[in-house]
């Protein structure tokens, strides 16, 4: 990754393609000088933030007509001189465009770079910057508010009013042990263990809404088990309204894994169709497949264990077992198929009845998972990442260590050591401390042009 702003880069920021038009960034410092070369007016003299129609030259020759957005360094998303040009899409005009702004100065983007130089000149904290490629990746509409209010700012406010009380805090542990000569105390112990408490529920608040935040952003994987020939992949398409799984009476059509998706109250679900799990194969690939689906157990939140009514109620018994060893919180139902080609069962409120031959009861399938969708705040107030939630687990740490040390009498400048330690993790999350490989990190899964 670049962490020269010096540069000036540019990247297609519109996906590739055809379409009706195309959008093209170039920023930093000669980003004016560098389009005037393509433009018979001079860009330098046209207002911030305004839009003009010109023709791209290449030299003399005509390359298209484009419209040019012009943003004057600092009021632009990346805080530096930018040019947007609006051209026509398709697989040509764009490649061409870049081709000329890069022979005539310019360095193509890397991902995430205009994001980078965003946060490097102050324009955002980690926490947006992160929020910015959330709201690129997000698969669950109902994450859309939680990574919109991340976006603004929502989430640092709250950081740094937890970094403020925390550096308060720090400051007279090091003023009190500064008077602790003179038999003066600044906080009393009292005070001290409170102010500590209330730290921590507030990081605990902020933790706890992690795995809430994994199901917004990443949706439930729903993983379909099941014997050979229980009608798996017969549920999976008809759940996904189309064929998408080979489906015959032949056990152990699917040898590998199938995924699907679909929205439902606004949460994403990937259905994973397996292969039938058994041991009566000497085929490598079956094999294999089955191995994978066994393996797929541990990733799923959702498991429906198809049962082969048919065969007795109590036939996947085994599965159940299964489930339950490997994976002991997750979400599983089973789902008893071929319910047409008997003539009685005894229904339970427990379990679901369905034929996925007759469609009938499929439905119910839906509203199980809708249940589930329910579970989720879809107003949860922050979209916690993995690497913020380690962080927060360390500062809580920090806080916890220093609530124990106090209570045990520990004098105020070991306390201010955690409390210390407690402030270097805020500010690895909100980008006020970091280091290049942090920023590596976080701007790697970025996409070019953002």
């Amino acid at each position: 990754m670049h962490f020269d702003t010096h540069t000036t880069i540019c990247s297609l920021i519109t996906p590739p393609g055809l379409s009706g038009v195309a959008m093209i960034r170039l920023s930093g410092p000669d980003a004016f000088s560098i389009i005037n070369r393509h433009l018979h007016s001079d860009i330098k003299h046209k207002a911030s933030h305004t839009i003009s129609y010109a023709v791209f030259l290449d030299q003399d020759h005509p390359i298209d007509t484009v419209t040019i957005f012009k943003y004057d360094g600092p009021h632009s998303y990346t805080g530096q001189d930018t040019i947007e040009i609006g051209c026509h899409g398709g697989l040509i005009v764009p490649k061409k465009i870049i081709e000329l702004l890069l022979q005539s100065g310019a360095q193509m983007a890397q991902p995430g770079e205009f994001t980078l130089r965003a946060f490097l000149n102050g324009k955002l904290d980690l926490t947006q910057a992160e929020a910015v490629n959330d709201i690129i990746h997000l698969q669950s509409p109902a994450a859309l508010e939680s990574a919109s209010r991340q976006l603004i700012g929502s989430f640092s406010k709250e950081l740094s009013a937890l970094r403020d009380a925390t550096e308060r805090l720090f400051k007279y542990m090091i003023l009190d042990f500064d008077f602790s000569q003179e038999d003066i105390e600044l906080v009393p112990e009292e005070r001290l263990i409170s102010e500590l408490q209330a730290l921590s529920l507030t990081a605990e608040r902020f933790i706890e809404s992690y795995e809430t935040a994994k199901t917004l952003r990443s949706g439930h994987q729903v993983l379909l088990l099941g014997f050979p020939n229980a009608g798996k992949s017969s549920i999976f398409n008809a759940m996904l309204g189309y064929a998408r799984s080979i489906v015959s009476d032949i056990p152990g059509t699917t040898r590998d894994f199938v995924e699907g998706s679909m929205i439902i109250d606004g949460i994403h679900f990937t259905l994973i169709d397996t292969a039938g799990i058994h041991e009566q194969t000497e085929d490598a690939i079956e094999i294999e497949g089955i191995a994978y689906s066994k393996s797929l157990i541990k990733r799923a939140t959702i498991i429906l264990i198809i049962n082969d009514v048919t065969c007795g109620e109590q036939h996947s018994q085994s599965l159940i077992d299964l489930v339950q060893k490997e994976h002991q919180n997750v979400h599983c139902k089973l789902v008893q198929n071929k319910c047409d080609l008997i003539d009685h069962t005894s229904k339970d409120l427990v379990n679901l009845y369905i034929s996925a031959k007759e469609a009938d009861g499929l439905q119910d399938i839906i509203a199980y998972l809708s249940s589930m969708a329910k579970l989720t705040d879809t107003h949860n107030t922050f979209l916690l990442n993995e690497r913020q939630a380690i962080l927060l687990k360390e500062y809580l740490s920090a806080i916890q260590r220093a609530l124990a040390l106090t209570k045990e009498g520990m004098t105020t400048d070991v306390l201010a050591i955690e409390l210390r330690s407690a402030l270097d993790t805020i500010g690895l999350i909100l980008g006020t401390v970091y280091t290049e490989e942090l920023l590596n990190d976080v701007f790697a899964n970025f996409c070019i042009g953002k």
